[in-house]
């Protein structure tokens, strides 16, 4: 069995059951209101971090511009080896390893210049290489001779130990050449774009697995859930769970309490998204209902010292929490001596998941959160929906 080369995209790895595998040929298949490029890019960074060295071939942008969108996203790029199939189209002189300075025809690069110096970079640079074909498109005018070619490539990888990625953006080719060019491919990963409710957002999907909504930020990719609702009881620790969970995090209250919602911006490394607490107060009902709308999660928080509030808390999340929507428990101030352990609140809520912890310390609240997303991935969001 091959060994699997992680792209250090989230859940990616985890469905690829440890990533690509090596000497692969993997097709990066985007819509065109994907930025495919910073998303293998991603993949380019962290294999340059395990030690390997990237081949580059462009025939649509500048080294400078992938390099400086690299810096930009805070990724490695210091052993890649450009292929540049541009410059001289346009007069500019370069200095990668490789420029393609054969005549031109029409002002463009032809199909066979460019899968000649393709062909020379994978046998002079070595082994052990991670190599990316950027914009296969611009030679979709010989789209029957891309899956001869692609299988050629799978006998360079065997040869000299490299693992490739081709960007394809589907501009409306039609739909059999597309099926031709997946088919000769060892893993396609699609990343397209769907829009919901004045929201476009993309995703990416590979095999059967869920779909994975994602947003590249200045960290690179990033798995992004628009909306989560945290609710629950008064004074169960809602305000301090979002307070804890973001980077910025804003508190409608009057007199120390919430009297209309909290609102908090979660970014890590790997992963975005907005929180929405709702007040506790039976009063501020028809606010929770309003909050509830086209939100993707819930967390309902409750106080581990105060059982008696539980019947209340299981009646906020029947107010928020439609059929589909996933959820998990948080049993808050496990810190303290009276508290309930998660195992006991699991069986009194009647609920399958109960995380236990402190929002005020931090203790387990991103578990939580992370855990959340699980559940929201396996209920496939798209529905198959989109492209």
């Amino acid at each position: 069995m091959e060994m699997k080369l992680e792209t250090g995209i989230p859940k990616l790895d985890d469905f690829l059951e440890g990533g690509i595998e090596s000497k692969s040929c993997v097709l990066v298949l985007a819509d065109p209101l994907v930025d495919a490029a910073t998303f293998v890019q991603q993949i380019v960074s962290k294999r340059i971090s395990e030690g390997d060295k990237c081949v580059y071939l462009l025939t649509n942008k500048l080294p400078d511009d992938v390099e400086r969108n690299m810096y930009q996203h805070g990724f490695a790029k210091d052993k890649i080896v450009f292929i540049d199939c541009l410059s001289h189209t346009i007069g500019k002189e370069s200095s990668a390893s490789y420029v393609l300075k054969l005549p031109i025809t029409n002002g463009r690069p032809t199909w066979e210049e460019v899968k000649n110096l393709w062909r020379e970079a994978m046998e002079k640079e070595g082994e052990h290489k991670f190599a990316v074909w950027d914009c296969l498109e611009t030679f979709m005018g010989f789209a029957e001779e891309i899956p001869e070619f692609i299988k050629e490539c799978k006998e360079l990888n065997e040869k000299t130990k490299t693992t490739s990625a081709f960007i394809l953006t589907d501009w409306g080719y039609k739909k059999e050449e597309i099926e031709k060019i997946k088919e000769v491919f060892d893993l396609v990963i699609e990343t397209a774009t769907i829009h919901k409710k004045l929201h476009y957002l993309n995703y990416y999907k590979v095999d059967d697995k869920p779909a994975v909504p994602f947003q590249i930020t200045l960290t690179g990719v990033s798995l992004y859930i628009p909306k989560i609702l945290v609710t629950g009881p008064y004074n169960a620790g809602k305000s301090t769970l979002v307070k804890q969970l973001s980077e910025t995090a804003v508190s409608i209250d009057r007199l120390g309490t919430t009297v209309a919602l909290d609102h908090g911006y979660v970014e890590r490394k790997g992963f975005v998204c907005n929180l929405f607490g709702t007040p506790g107060q039976e009063r501020f009902d028809w606010i929770m209902e309003v909050l509830s709308r086209d939100i993707w999660g819930v967390i309902l928080i409750v106080d581990s010292t105060q059982p008696e509030t539980f019947p209340r808390a299981l009646e906020m999340l029947e107010k928020v929490k439609k059929e589909h929507i996933p959820f998990v428990v948080f049993a808050n101030k496990q810190d303290l001596e009276n508290a309930l352990s998660p195992e006991e609140i699991k069986e009194r809520l009647g609920v399958p998941i109960v995380i236990g912890g402190s929002a005020l310390k931090g203790e387990n609240t991103e578990k939580a959160l992370l855990i959340l997303f699980d559940e929201i991935l396996k209920r496939n969001v798209f529905r198959g929906e989109g492209k």
